[in-house]
């Protein structure tokens, strides 16, 4: 009955949960969609978007408990270690109260702070007149239309020009680059018509360009770890100290350039504390692309190998098989295992010796 649900193909099993609960519906309470508030309907919409409304407060108990509800009703409650949400006091606070570990979504964290750098930087003036600009020709389909004429006969692209929220990811960073990439089409179709606005010098431009550089990255980490297709957990520290590094202040840096680098430092450095860094680093650890890592000082490398090794502990008993519970190796095995070991320790324990053969 549904082959599609948010642009994805739908099971079998979710079209026939919700074949049945529309059918439940029809039978008990349907009444016309426009005063439509009965509990049947309620259950139809939780199955097919996978939202569930929730008629309380979002305090950071309600959440915990709604957060407990779905996942006892999923039956996932024991194969849950480790629960995502965005950064708001309530979420956070709720994180604290639930009994998994709790990480802040990360785009989050590199979004705000960029939003708290382009303040520090002085790049106000600019993208004032840049967002004036947009909003003289996204809001008048007459000027588009003038716009695009234009852009063709540079041999252009047709792209309308695109208005920064602060609250989109990149928007900043889109609305330079149509601008900049714009800017010959933009001056003519101006050139031509009655208007108060002031276009950026090519100072201002400059600094457009510089700032646009500085935010590629940031666009590129923002994607990566948000990507749904793929676990980007063990990739945030790494990401994090890539950023650090572009944003590292070097002696040709206008002040501007300057101002925006250190701002965009401080805030990051100061959001990344609130986001269980401990477990991050045991995810890094266990990617192998990362394991070696580099990402973080020297002095902090062994604790995560320790740490390793007391969560494999922990798992041992549940991953040896019944009936075995202290199988011995053979000998013969053992005295292999041994001649290719690089450590001379006789109290290695087996755990030890797999984190270690992991790391080598």
């Amino acid at each position: 009955m549904f082959e599609c649900n948010r642009g994805k193909p739908v099971s079998t099993a979710l079209s026939a949960k919700l074949t049945n609960l529309l059918a439940q519906w029809i039978a008990t309470s349907c009444r016309p969609i426009s005063v439509v508030e009965d509990d049947g309907l309620e259950l139809v919409l939780q199955a097919a978007t996978g939202v569930m409304k929730t008629e309380e407060r979002h305090f950071a108990e309600a959440c915990a408990r709604q957060f407990l509800d779905v996942a006892n009703q999923w039956g996932i409650a024991d194969k849950i270690s480790t629960i995502g949400t965005d950064s708001a006091p309530n979420m956070v606070a709720a994180g604290r109260i639930l009994p998994f570990e709790h990480l802040p979504c990360v785009a989050h964290v590199v979004q705000r702070a960029i939003v708290m750098s382009l303040r520090e930087g002085g790049f106000d003036g600019a993208l004032a007149k840049c967002r004036k600009v947009v909003g003289h020709f996204k809001h008048s389909p007459a000027n588009s239309d003038e716009l695009n004429v234009q852009q063709a006969s540079l041999g252009q692209v047709h792209e309308p020009l695109v208005q920064n929220v602060p609250t989109w990811w990149n928007s900043t960073l889109e609305m330079i680059k149509r601008v900049m990439r714009n800017r010959d089409a933009v001056y003519t179709t101006l050139s031509q018509q009655k208007h108060n606005l002031a276009l950026p010098t090519n100072a201002e431009y400059e600094k457009l360009a510089k700032l646009e550089k500085l935010l590629e990255p940031c666009r590129y980490i923002t994607e990566l770890l948000g990507g749904g297709e793929y676990v980007s957990c063990s990739v945030v520290l790494p990401a994090l100290c890539h950023l650090q590094h572009v944003m590292k202040i070097s002696d040709d840096d206008p002040a501007y350039i300057v101002r925006f680098k250190a701002a965009f430092t401080k805030d990051l450095n100061q959001r990344s504390k609130k986001i269980n860094l401990e477990w991050l680093k045991v995810a890094t650890a266990l990617d192998p692309r990362f394991k070696d890592l580099k990402c973080l000082p020297r002095a902090e490398r062994e604790p995560v190998w320790a740490k390793l090794s007391e969560l494999v502990k922990r798992e041992e008993p549940a991953l040896q098989p019944l009936g075995e519970e202290n199988p011995e190796p053979p000998k013969k095995k053992t005295a292999l295992l041994l001649m290719g070991s690089d450590s001379e320790s006789d109290e290695e324990t087996p755990e030890d010796n797999t984190v270690e053969r992991y790391k080598g």
